[in-house]
């Protein structure tokens, strides 16, 4: 169905004019996570359409609070005391849609951020480049996620939440509006108007400053100033250290999808493989996860940089059925 046509049975449905048949319809259409911009798309429209509904939030909250948590609402009118022209206005059927609206507003205490915040992602051993309503640019790396309020940046405080790793540079705002990326493991970096780079993920956080001041708030409330050139990085026990690396151009490497090696763990240039391709590649040999490499590599693909680190080290690469070994080879090359 074209997307004028389809369009306009949302509008219905909006309006609650649709049938059990068009229902099922949109419910298949919105089991597609693809749609899903489109919906809300056309759900603020709609909306901008009917001024006349304009929800006291406040009071519905706590009536909705005070029903889940005593069983009835703090008021109770009868509908005998209601009038007749009221009664009739709750009948009409565009109202239907505004309750269901309502209903979507109600659920959004629960659910707010899938309704308040839009996902921009990158894919599978590539980078995406986006330009956020404030005018500040960011460039994802490989399979992150960053979440930014889906109807732009209000009044307050800019905030986005970021799962994986990305480049920001964050413009300066008329109002002084702080710029807050919020990382896992209750991790935030709090700027003004700055460059940074910023890794979030499950072996740890890195924040790598270029320009400007940065504060970072940590865990239990503790808070760090960066200054340029400082790199931030945690340990899996909590610890973190605050260094000044010798090449600061390792740190945005994976922009020009390079791989950059100094004296680093076999252990983790596997990790980073995973990370940025979304394999499963394992080393069983703990000795051999222990290994250290340099250089640097341009991959962009997984297959690029195992061939490389095969050739270089020589492993075996076996393809099991659930994941990728890295083995040293039982051939000694010397000897062939």
């Amino acid at each position: 169905m074209k997307d004028s046509l389809f369009k306009d049975v949302l509008f219905d449905f909006f309006d609650g004019r649709t049938t059990s048949i068009q229902r099922k319809l949109i419910e298949d259409w919105l089991a597609d996570p693809q749609n899903e911009e489109l919906y809300y798309q056309y759900l603020d429209e709609w909306e901008s359409r009917h001024p006349q509904f304009a929800p006291k939030l406040d009071n519905a909250l706590s009536e909705y609070i005070a029903l889940v948590t005593n069983g009835s609402a703090t008021t109770n009118t009868p509908l005998s005391n209601v009038p007749a022209e009221v009664v009739s206005l709750w009948r009409r059927p565009w109202l239907y849609g505004a309750t269901a609206a309502c209903f979507l507003m109600v659920a959004g205490f629960v659910f707010r951020d899938e309704l308040m915040y839009k996902s921009l992602t990158s894919g599978n051993g590539q980078t995406s480049s986006y330009q956020l309503s404030d005018g500040t640019d960011v460039v994802l790396n490989a399979n992150s996620v960053l979440r930014v309020p889906r109807m732009g940046f209000g009044e307050g405080n800019r905030e986005v939440m970021l799962e994986g790793e990305a480049e920001f540079k964050v413009v300066h705002t008329a109002q002084d509006s702080r710029f807050v990326v919020k990382m896992e493991k209750n991790y935030s970096i709090e700027v003004l108007g700055t460059e940074f780079v910023a890794f979030s993920r499950k072996r740890g956080t890195k924040v790598f400053l270029t320009k400007g001041k940065v504060k970072l708030s940590l865990p239990q409330g503790k808070q760090l100033y960066m200054k340029p050139g400082n790199l931030f990085s945690t340990a899996d026990n909590g610890t973190f250290t605050l260094t000044s690396p010798a090449t600061p151009a390792s740190i945005v490497a994976w922009k020009q999808d390079m791989f950059y090696f100094d004296n680093t763990l076999l252990s983790e240039a596997v990790e980073q493989i995973n990370e940025r391709f979304k394999v499963n590649v394992r080393i069983l040999d703990p000795v051999l996860g222990k290994h250290r490499i340099g250089g640097i590599y341009k991959a962009k693909q997984a297959e690029d940089l195992l061939a490389i680190l095969s050739e270089l080290l020589h492993l075996e690469v076996i393809k099991h059925n659930e994941f990728i070994e890295l083995r040293k080879s039982e051939i000694n090359p010397d000897h062939e």
